[in-house]
């Protein structure tokens, strides 16, 4: 009977020390393997706190928080710039924007999310994530309120990722 409850107790310690082991802080000590993608991101912005860095494909993203603003910056393995998103609410979309999107045949859509989208060598693009039901649909606005392209979403696991 000892011999069992000694069988017991070290499964009972196995099991907590793996249930701690798997939750360490792994995830939050990651870098890129290139430091110069992190001396880049604070070249881009120099006041930037609580970075927290990932891998999305071949692309290296920052989620951090730059002047209030919470951003996720993208670089590629050369620690070249691509892209930077902003989450943003309904209020600080351009005027022009929420007049195309309030004229268009989504304005009786639901908006999910509104994220800007900021690259080095083009224009910046609003991103309207909108929902009917069981649609979904991404709408790429410029800061004029032209529509640049729609895409159908329902059902995917949507990134939006940096055109190559």
């Amino acid at each position: 009977m000892i011999k069992f409850k000694m069988n017991i107790l070290t499964v009972i310690l196995l099991a907590v020390v793996f249930a701690f082991g798997s939750c360490s802080n792994a995830d939050d000590d990651y870098l890129p393997p290139n430091s110069d993608i992190v001396t880049a991101l604070h070249e881009l912005y120099p006041g930037v706190k609580d970075i927290e860095w990932s891998q999305k494909g071949v692309y290296y993203v920052a989620d951090c928080w730059v002047d209030g603003n919470e951003l996720d910056v993208w670089f590629d393995a050369n620690a070249n710039w691509v892209m930077t998103e902003q989450e943003l609410f309904e209020e600080q979309l351009p005027e022009a924007v929420n007049t195309a999107y309030l004229e268009s045949n989504y304005a009786d859509w639901v908006i999910d999310d509104i994220t800007k989208l900021t690259y080095p060598s083009k224009a910046e693009e609003y991103l309207l994530e909108v929902q009917r039901g069981t649609q979904e649909r991404a709408l790429y606005y410029s800061a004029y309120g032209g529509l640049l392209k729609e895409k159908d979403i329902t059902g995917a696991d949507f990134t939006h990722w940096p055109e190559m």
